[in-house]
C-alpha cells in the first residue's frame, strides 16, 4: 500500500514537471528562433537568397521560431517591421534609406539580429548604400622647364564622386584598365564623395584610368598627366541680357586662360567665377553683343584645351525684337512696346524701369484685368538653322523674361507661350537655373519642344506642322486680377542639346 502511495505520488510530481515545461514552452513561444536565409518577396525567386542588400531594398526574413518578433535591428540600428507579416517562418522588412551602413561606421555589426519574446536570432548580412561612382579628379600640377604643366610623382590628387564606401584598392591602370600599379597610401572624406591619395615616385602614364575597388563594385576614372581637356555639358542661358549672369557646368573647368564670346569677345579671366569641383564657370554678360557674323559660340579655353557650346547663335533665333528673328505678317497685341515701327508700335519709353536690355523687347506695363498682357503675330516663318532631321526630343525653347516686382493679388502667374502654332500653358516665370522669380532680373526659361508639341519626331516635322496664321502667341495668365504688372520678354531662340 505504502509502495502504492510512492508510485503514484512520483508519477503525480512527473505530470506536474511535465505541466510546468508546457507552459514554459508556451510562454517562450516555442522555441530558440533562427535565420536561414534571406530573400525577396517574390515566391517564384524563394530559393534565390542573399546575404547583401541596398539601402531601400524590401527583404523577407526566413527561418524557424520567428514569431512574437519584438524588435528587429539591422547594422545594430532598430528598424520597423509589420508585425501583421511576422510568422513562425517569415518576417518582412524594408532597409531604412538612411540606414548608417559600414563605410560611415566602420565599427558596425555586418548583421541582421531579431529579437522575440522567447529569444535572439543574428544573422551575416551586408548593406550597402549604393554602387560607387567617381566623376572626376582634382591635381594641383606643376610646370616643368619646358614651361608645360603636368602630374609628378609623389603629388597628391583628389578623385571626387560618390558612394565610396569601404574602400578596398586602388590602382592606375592603362586605357584597357589593366592594373599598372596600386595606391596604397589614400584617405576618404567622411561623406565619401572625396579620395585624397599620393601617387607613387614613378613614373606616371602619359593617359590612364584610376580604377577604386570598393565592396560594393568598382569605379572608375580617366586622367592625363598634362591637364585634361574641358568638357562642357550646358549653359543657364545661350542669349543673355546684358548684365545678367551666366552660369557654364561641365567638367575640368579650372586654370581658365580664355572666355570668347562669338569669336569677337574675351571676357576678362580674372572675373570668372570657379568652384573647387572645376565644375561650373560664372561671369557677367558684358554690354557688348556679337556681331551678326560671329561664330555663333562660346569657347573656354584652359591649359588643358578648349570647348565650345553654342551661344547668340543668330540662325536659331525665333524672335528678339532687334531684327534677327524671322519673317511675319503683323502682329498685334495689348500695353506693349517694342523695336519695329512698321508695326505700328511705339518705342520701349523711357518711363520703363527695365534698364538692362539687349536691345528692345516686348513689353507690358498695367493693372491685371483679364485682357491684357498679351501679343498676338501672324505668320511667323521659322527658322532655318537647324537640320530637319534634328530630333525634337533634342531640342528646347528658350527665351528671357522679367518681372519688375512680385505680384501680390494673384496666387500664382505664369506664361502661356505659342510658338510654330503649338501652346504651351503654365509655364513658370521662374529661372531655370534657380527655379524661383527673380524680381527686377532677367530670367532665362527652358522648355522641351517635345512638352511643347508632342508626338513630333523632328523639327522637319515640327515645321511641316506649323498651321501658320497667328501661330506665335505670348500671354500672362493668373488667378485673380488687380496686380500692377511690369513684365518684359525676349531673345526666343531654339537650342539644340
Amino acid at each position: 500500500m505504502n509502495r502504492l502511495y510512492i508510485l503514484l505520488a512520483a508519477l503525480l510530481a512527473n505530470i506536474a514537471l511535465l505541466s510546468l515545461a508546457s507552459c514554459s514552452d508556451d510562454d517562450n513561444g516555442g522555441g530558440q528562433p533562427v535565420i536561414d536565409c534571406v530573400r525577396t518577396t517574390d515566391p517564384e525567386l524563394a530559393d534565390s537568397t542573399f546575404t547583401d542588400a541596398m539601402v531601400g531594398q524590401l527583404i523577407l526574413i526566413q527561418g524557424s521560431n520567428l514569431h512574437n518578433a519584438v524588435h528587429v535591428y539591422i547594422n545594430d540600428q532598430d528598424v520597423y517591421f509589420n508585425s501583421n507579416y511576422n510568422t513562425s517562418t517569415h518576417l518582412i522588412v524594408t532597409i531604412p534609406q538612411d540606414l548608417v551602413v559600414r563605410g560611415m561606421d566602420e565599427s558596425l555589426p555586418l548583421e541582421i539580429r531579431v529579437e522575440t519574446t522567447h529569444g535572439t536570432a543574428t544573422y551575416a548580412f551586408h548593406v550597402i548604400a549604393g554602387y560607387p561612382e567617381l566623376e572626376l579628379y582634382k591635381a594641383q600640377l606643376t610646370v616643368n622647364d619646358q614651361g608645360v604643366a603636368e602630374m609628378v610623382p609623389g603629388q597628391e590628387v583628389t578623385l571626387v564622386g560618390s558612394t565610396l564606401h569601404e574602400v578596398e584598392h586602388i590602382f592606375v591602370t592603362d586605357l584597357d584598365t589593366v592594373p599598372l600599379f596600386e595606391i596604397t597610401e589614400f584617405s576618404v572624406n567622411t561623406d565619401r564623395t572625396e579620395i585624397k591619395l599620393r601617387m607613387p615616385a614613378n613614373e606616371i602614364p602619359d593617359k590612364g584610368i584610376y580604377m577604386v575597388q570598393c565592396y560594393a563594385g568598382d569605379a572608375y576614372c580617366g586622367f592625363s598627366r598634362s591637364p585634361q581637356k574641358p568638357i562642357l555639358t550646358d549653359i543657364s542661358t545661350d542669349m543673355p541680357i546684358p548684365g545678367q549672369r551666366v552660369e557654364i557646368y561641365g567638367k575640368y573647368l579650372t586654370d581658365l586662360t580664355t572666355l570668347n564670346i562669338g569669336g569677337e569677345i574675351n571676357i576678362d579671366v580674372n572675373t570668372v567665377e570657379t568652384n573647387e569641383n572645376m565644375d561650373k564657370l560664372v561671369f557677367t554678360m558684358p554690354d557688348q553683343l556679337p556681331s551678326n557674323s560671329s561664330n555663333g559660340l562660346i569657347t573656354v579655353a584652359t591649359l588643358g584645351g578648349r570647348a565650345s557650346l553654342q551661344f547668340y547663335n543668330y540662325s536659331r533665333v525665333y524672335e528678339d525684337f532687334d531684327g534677327h528673328g524671322t519673317s511675319m505678317a503683323y502682329g498685334w497685341g495689348t500695353n506693349h512696346f517694342c523695336s519695329y515701327p512698321n508695326w505700328g508700335w511705339a518705342a520701349v519709353p523711357e518711363t520703363c524701369p527695365i534698364k538692362k536690355s539687349a536691345g528692345y523687347f516686348i513689353y507690358f506695363e498695367g493693372f491685371t484685368c483679364w485682357w491684357d498682357h498679351n501679343l498676338t503675330i501672324n505668320s511667323k516663318a521659322t527658322p532655318t538653322g537647324i537640320d530637319a532631321s534634328t530630333p525634337l526630343s533634342d531640342i528646347e525653347l528658350r527665351y528671357e523674361v522679367y518681372m519688375h516686382e512680385q505680384f501680390t493679388v494673384a496666387e500664382t502667374m505664369t506664361s502661356t507661350i505659342t510658338v510654330f502654332g503649338k501652346e504651351k500653358a503654365g509655364i513658370a516665370i521662374a529661372d531655370r537655373v534657380t527655379g524661383k522669380l527673380m524680381p527686377g532680373e532677367w530670367m532665362s526659361v527652358a522648355i522641351p519642344m517635345s512638352e511643347i508639341a508632342p508626338g513630333v519626331a523632328t523639327y522637319g516635322d515640327l515645321c511641316a506642322s506649323d498651321p501658320g496664321g497667328d501661330n506665335f502667341k505670348i500671354f500672362l495668365g493668373y488667378n485673380n486680377t488687380g496686380d500692377n504688372v511690369i513684365i518684359a520678354y525676349d531673345n526666343f531662340r531654339l537650342y539644340v542639346k
